[in-house]
């Protein structure tokens, strides 16, 4: 395995279940990749994702095997909740018809384009079609400016113009291939669903101390002897049927001495842009992976900030709230991070984690700290009241955060497939089949499987 992130990590331990020897060899001198919790004065601030949902039933049993799942805590119940600006205030996104006739988020107009959606004659051309296009094809402008725009900045920190419907939200793209409408499709596709028997109930998760739980977890599972940090590959070859590897670590005594092994296979779960550097021997793998153009990932810097409970007026009863494009602001959403589980701010206080850059303002992202958190602090004092000096910091800077699935992304994932067919070779991480730390598990475990 290379890369010790949620991906490798979770292909060792499939793996090791399935009574294979394995290695994994990680770059940094620890496991987890961008899973990572920082706790400080009865503080705790998420460096990457701050939690995972679950539901479907592979990852479950996988969970339930290693022991993960009983150590985890489920979101409280009023995670559920979310918010959007819209003129400046955070407006309650509707969880029910009345809310949805009621709500003051979407206009009259809006609300009347977004019922005429099963009348929308269904597109099947097999042309790529960014995600913009499709929303505001089937549910008009409106929906699109205060619903879809600011859900894309949540989960890819991306441009809605530019990302591929078919592959950044399959299932949005697939109730319209099959049922011909969002609509019409929900309530049939949710049945399909259910007597599939390949989910459970949905659950958003983390741990009492943090989601670097996870990885801790998934690495104590494992032969110590099997996991090399602070080391990397110094040449791999094809031999025979698999491939013969050396590596070296740096925190040996004798940072100069080398380990080389015979492998049956080899998995490849570190980000694309770091592909080139691998040490292939063979000229064709190096000729291919330079052929490969890997996908854009844009930057994004985390901010998590600690206030007195009482210096923020907003209630703070969900999960956050998004920022859509149009409302002209330099973030792109907030968490209420101490909303969602319990253990991340001292009694009498609030933490708060707000994320800046992305496709949409990447200069905001490059920033020097103290003007980021300028802008943090007032964008929190006009949105949800903050007021006052922050009681906690913490902040993490991604230079390459998210992969976009953007149209033309289809190259490279048949790149990829060429490879496994050509090669003895498998990828998983969240570069292919979803961004989320529950998609990025799945592509280890069918990696696994595979293998």
């Amino acid at each position: 395995m290379l890369g010790g992130g949620i991906a490798g990590l979770t292909a060792a331990n499939a793996l090791r279940m399935r009574g294979a020897e394995t290695l994994l060899v990680e770059k940094s001198p620890r496991v987890g990749g961008a899973i990572r919790t920082f706790a400080r004065d009865g503080f705790l601030a998420e460096g990457g994702p701050q939690t995972f949902v679950a539901e479907d039933k592979k990852l479950f049993d996988f969970l339930r095997a290693t022991d993960v799942l009983p150590a985890a805590i489920d979101a409280f119940p009023a995670a559920k909740k979310r918010f959007i600006v819209r003129g400046g205030k955070p407006r309650a996104v509707p969880a029910s018809v009345v809310s949805a006739a009621t709500t003051p988020l979407f206009s009259f107009f809006g609300k009347m384009r977004l019922l005429a959606e099963p009348f929308v004659p269904a597109r099947r051309d097999g042309n790529a079609e960014s995600v913009a296009d499709f929303v505001r094809r089937r549910i008009g402008r409106e929906m699109y400016d205060y619903a879809l725009n600011p859900l894309v900045a949540g989960i890819f920190a991306g441009d809605p113009e530019k990302l591929d419907v078919r592959f950044a939200f399959p299932k949005v793209w697939n109730l319209e291939q099959r049922y011909g409408s969002l609509i019409r499709g929900t309530l049939p596709n949710a049945k399909a669903k259910r007597a599939s028997g390949l989910y459970e109930k949905k659950r958003t998760l983390s741990f009492p101390h943090g989601m670097e739980t996870l990885p801790k977890m998934l690495r104590a599972r494992l032969d110590p002897r099997g996991v090399r940090v602070d080391s990397e590959l110094t040449e791999i070859a094809r031999e025979g049927g698999g491939w013969r590897a050396r590596w070296r670590s740096r925190a040996a005594v004798c940072t100069f001495f080398e380990e080389d092994e015979f492998f049956d296979a080899l998995l490849i779960a570190i980000p694309p842009r770091a592909w080139k550097e691998i040490p292939f021997r063979d000229e064709a793998l190096r000729a291919f992976f330079a052929r490969i153009e890997p996908p854009p990932m844009p930057p994004v810097t985390m901010l998590t900030l600690g206030f007195p409970r009482e210096r923020v007026a907003h209630a703070l009863d969900g999960f956050g709230m998004l920022v859509p494009e149009k409302e002209r602001r330099k973030i792109l959403g907030t968490l209420f991070t101490s909303s969602l589980f319990p253990n991340r701010a001292p009694r009498g206080f609030v933490t708060l984690s707000t994320y800046l850059g992305g496709t949409r303002q990447p200069e905001i992202a490059r920033l020097p700290a103290d003007a980021q958190l300028e802008i943090v602090r007032e964008e929190l004092r006009a949105l949800l009241g903050a007021e006052g000096e922050p009681a906690f910091v913490e902040r993490v800077e991604n230079p390459c955060a998210i992969p976009q699935y953007d149209i033309g992304c289809e190259k490279f994932f048949a790149a990829l497939d060429e490879a496994e067919k050509a090669f003895p070779l498998r990828f998983a991480g969240n570069f292919r089949g979803g961004i989320s730390v529950a998609q990025t598990m799945l592509s280890a475990l069918n990696a696994a499987e595979k293998i």
